[in-house]
């Protein structure tokens, strides 16, 4: 069978970013599909306008089409990307949308997001949720649900991916951390809708001295003034404010006892797949995928609270891993069912079944 272009916004190019764009379609390529970068401007719209060298069009998160200052400039962009999508679905093109998030995160433009949540729900053939629960959402947000597919893959691990080779000791040594110190770890870009400050907030009320709050990741401006008011004073706080590299990440995970992932919103997160990733429990809501992912791993590796973060939430935790710990073996998360590999496979079946192709990829 010949094998299909797919045309992916983005695809490889995520590699020194959010990876999971690049493992996912660098095992797609390894099944001889060719895979097209698209990124958003005239020149690539000009490029692909024709999809000649392509039959899928992949799109991840359409609402970078929003970004800009220019209440003009963007409403042009979005009505250009419109008119693209209207042309390539002129041709025969099947477009899919891996729905990250049901709702921006963040939006300079309420009203042309919701005219491009419309659109999308009305126009894209086939949609991917990284989690169960999610398709039920989407399905009702769809349009022309009859002759829409509707799919569900999980979220690709990142083992092998990062470097993890360091020891525990190695790793606190090396970031002044005390060995006999319990660590709660948050990583990664600090803004509004993530809750570093109500992480900070709950961490100051904890009774227990034997505990640490070690916080790195490089700070928005839309919460940095709240951040370090909640940090004057605050005692057992590492903060490091600065993007962490991807060889570095392995001195962070092996240092942590626990990952805290304490965001007021939250539909799918990758970061706790990378938590796993590197063989550490992760504290989060009881929300879509964390309470999906927690029946599928197992509540040792994945910890819900509901409701706001506290700090009894924070001790419970504590309390159950260092309980957990003293089992002397060694004890790792199955998460055979998030290869890369087989994910891809069901990436490309599902792709299959829009282009109504009943050969299933191996």
């Amino acid at each position: 069978m010949k094998k299909f272009g797919i045309l992916s916004w983005p695809a490889l190019s995520t590699k020194g970013g959010n990876p999971y764009n690049y493992i996912l379609f660098s095992n797609i390529r390894n099944k001889a599909y060719p895979i097209h970068e698209f990124d958003f401007n005239i020149r690539n719209m000009l490029k692909y306008c024709l999809p000649f060298n392509y039959r899928i069009f992949h799109i991840h998160w359409p609402t970078h089409v929003l970004v800009g200052d220019s209440t003009f400039r963007t409403k042009v962009n979005l009505y250009a990307f419109f008119l693209f999508i209207r042309l390539i679905k002129a041709f025969g093109t099947r477009v899919v949308w891996t729905v990250h998030n049901l709702e921006a995160h963040e939006s300079n433009f309420p009203e042309l997001q919701e005219k491009l949540d419309e659109f999308m729900y009305s126009n894209v053939d086939g949609f991917i949720s990284l989690n169960k629960a999610g398709l039920d959402m989407i399905k009702k947000k769809a349009k022309n649900p009859g002759k829409q597919l509707f799919a569900h893959t999980f979220h690709p691990h990142y083992k092998s991916y990062y470097l993890n080779k360091i020891s525990r000791k190695q790793a606190r040594e090396k970031l002044g951390v005390p060995e006999e110190k319990f660590v709660f770890l948050f990583l990664g870009q600090i803004r509004a809708y993530k809750n570093v400050t109500g992480l900070i907030k709950a961490y100051k009320e904890i009774k227990t001295p034997n505990a640490m709050l070690l916080i790195a990741g490089s700070v928005h401006r839309d919460i940095e003034a709240e951040l370090y008011e909640q940090l004057e004073q605050a005692e057992n706080i590492i903060f490091i404010n600065s993007f962490i590299k991807d060889e570095e990440l392995q001195y962070y995970f092996k240092c942590a006892d626990v990952v805290v992932t304490p965001y007021n919103r939250i539909f799918n997160s990758g970061s706790a797949f990378l938590n796993l990733s590197f063989d550490k429990p992760t504290l989060a809501p009881d929300l879509w995928a964390l309470s999906e992912l927690k029946h599928t791993v197992g509540t040792r590796w994945i910890k819900t609270y509901e409701g706001a973060l506290s700090a009894k939430n924070l001790e419970s935790s504590m309390a159950e891993i260092l309980h957990e710990s003293k089992d002397s073996a060694k004890v790792q998360p199955d998460i055979s069912h998030l290869e890369p590999e087989v994910i891809a496979l069901e990436t490309i079946n599902f792709y299959n079944s829009l282009l109504g192709v009943s050969t299933q990829a191996t």
